[in-house]
């Protein structure tokens, strides 16, 4: 069917006659079409949510911007080649070979041209292709769904005539026609695969189901709707769009039906106990039963030193979170014979007066290790605190001095966490040494420090964050793989090498309320040879590692 910019009406939806202007406004004398910017419009949403997707997956979004602005001309030319290659007898100039702005353009020509650029640009930038690919894929099929409306607005892509209640009627040429709207046909089936994408794998990371998943949903949809349209290319006396289709689901299924099959087999392949393929669940690391042992062994220290050590704990304002860690820090310290003294200040606390009770700690010689629980109120700087803290009573390991021995490899006193979890490492018997460690998270609290200790025992560190490229690809490095970075159950199994020791040092609230750390511990376990729950693992050895910096701080000053 011809172009024809009459009247439209829906019967069906009780519109009637509604008039459609192609131009939407004229700038310097040439005017603007609303299909290119309705197409613009779902490129740039596309663009935008593709960016966010990669940066949850671990890849640089930055790049995902950089290849679609790449991608992105190249599968226009090649959609408007594939539409001219086969009506070439219909052009009589150049200028209506190259006039996009009128129609006439094929969308498989830029699947194909635009996953030509997609490998290429991969290659060269060694950039994990199927995760790309899943990347984009939600944004493609988002931009579908809403371009489709471009071409409504130019009166193509419509079907076959029809009696049907939701028909649309054609008034061209004074003629009344009832017709199938495809368009809104293929709009609505490529928003049901979009939102059905992102619900089926939200949180869950793939390697390229969610991209073969798009091209079988797409091609399945095109095949039937693309039945129904008289504007179709054909070869001889089949339509193009209906053959690709075909093809696409039948690919789509058996790459679908192969990775599922790898999915459920690698668990079995790459089990660490035997390699017999029989199911594997990793050793759990029992933090509770370490500190356990921990406290013992520091009560019976603690019972031969000539004085108790004393900790003071100052606690500003009412954090309910600080209250109840503050609480359970005084009972750990009574279970070993630590002298406690809190001190609970109003949130209107000063800076002033708050530096003048840490110079009093420092100066009163019955106080081993000083403690300024943290967050403290908006209105207080934390940095001049902790310099403020004697350092040798600096049981957090956070002063400037404690920090660069840390780095030198000379130091008392370690950060608590880092510390809890080389006594998890050493005390579950891991070899550091030769070791390929990764870190993910670079606080200044668990990443560097933990980083810093790795080294310091000989293992071959990497320190990931949020800017790393291809995330899972250096995951699945590790011997050693220790999590802080606050998001739940982020790491997920096929970013674990088989055998891997993995330590989750996060402590997350699960959608559903529930306790959870930054691995998904029940899939992660089911391939890690050794792995610490949440709760239970990383947390109990935080409070027992400043138990053991206050004593030590208290035989540096009474030495």
């Amino acid at each position: 069917m011809p172009h024809g910019y009459g009247a439209i009406s829906f019967p069906g939806l009780g519109i009637y006659d509604l008039e459609i202007n192609r131009v939407a406004f004229s700038v310097f004398g040439k005017d603007i079409y609303w299909y290119g910017i309705i197409i613009a419009t779902g490129f740039f949403l596309g663009v935008m949510l593709a960016a966010g997707l990669a940066k949850r997956s671990g890849i640089d979004p930055d790049r995902i911007i950089d290849l679609t602005l790449i991608a992105t001309p190249v599968a226009i030319i090649g959609a408007r080649a594939y539409y001219v290659l086969t009506t070439l007898g219909e052009y009589d100039s150049f200028y209506e070979v190259i006039a996009i702005w009128n129609g006439g353009i094929a969308i498989y020509g830029a699947i194909i041209a635009g996953l030509a650029v997609i490998l290429i640009y991969c290659r060269v930038k060694k950039l994990p292709l199927m995760r790309v690919l899943d990347c984009l894929a939600p944004a493609v099929i988002l931009g579908q769904a809403i371009g489709r409306w471009g071409n409504f607005i130019n009166q193509e892509a419509f079907g076959e005539v029809c009696d049907l209640p939701w028909r649309m009627e054609l008034v061209i040429g004074g003629e009344v026609t009832a017709v199938h709207p495809t368009f809104l046909y293929e709009s609505l089936w490529n928003a049901v695969g979009f939102v059905l994408l992102l619900i089926i794998f939200r949180g869950k990371k793939r390697d390229g189901q969610v991209f073969w998943s798009y091209m079988g949903w797409y091609g399945f949809g095109r095949f039937f709707i693309e039945g129904l349209r008289v504007d179709s290319l054909y070869v001889g006396t089949f339509r193009i769009s209906q053959i690709v289709a075909v093809a696409a689901v039948a690919v789509s299924l058996v790459m679908l039906l192969k990775k599922n099959k790898h999915v459920k087999d690698e668990p079995a392949k790459e089990a660490v106990a035997g390699g017999d393929g029989s199911e594997h669940m990793a050793k759990i690391i029992d933090g509770k039963a370490i500190s356990a042992d921990i406290r013992k062994e520091l009560a019976k220290e603690v019972a031969g030193m000539k004085k108790a050590p004393g900790l003071a704990v100052v606690l500003v304002g009412d954090d309910p979170g600080s209250q109840i860690y503050v609480r359970n820090k005084g009972k750990a310290c009574g279970e070993v014979g630590i002298s406690v003294r809190e001190y609970k200040l109003p949130t209107e606390t000063t800076q002033d007066e708050l530096m003048g009770l840490v110079a009093t700690l420092n100066a009163d010689p019955e106080v081993n290790g000083i403690l300024v629980q943290t967050p403290l109120p908006k209105h207080l700087d934390p940095g001049p605190v902790t310099e403020e803290i004697d350092e040798k009573k600096d049981v957090d390991a956070f002063h400037p001095a404690n920090v660069g021995r840390i780095m030198l490899g000379s130091y008392t006193f370690v950060p608590c966490t880092p510390a809890g979890v080389m006594e998890l490492l050493d005390r579950t018997g891991v070899t550091i040494e030769g070791k390929e460690c990764v870190v993910v998270g670079r606080s200044n609290i668990v990443g560097k420090p933990q980083a810093m200790l790795l080294m310091h025992r000989n293992g071959t560190v990497t320190v990931c964050h949020s800017k790393t490229i291809d995330l899972p690809a250096v995951t699945r490095r590790a011997d050693i793989l220790i999590v802080a970075i606050g998001k739940p159950k982020f790491i997920t199994a096929d970013m674990v090498k088989a055998g891997a020791v993995v330590i989750d040092v996060g402590m997350n609230r699960s959608v559903d309320g529930k306790l959870c750390g930054d691995v998904d511990f029940e899939e992660v376990a089911k391939k890690a040879s050794a792995i610490t729950p949440v709760p239970g693992g990383v947390g109990p050895m935080t409070i027992t590692m400043l138990l053991k910096n206050t004593i030590a701080a208290a035989k540096l000053q009474q030495a």
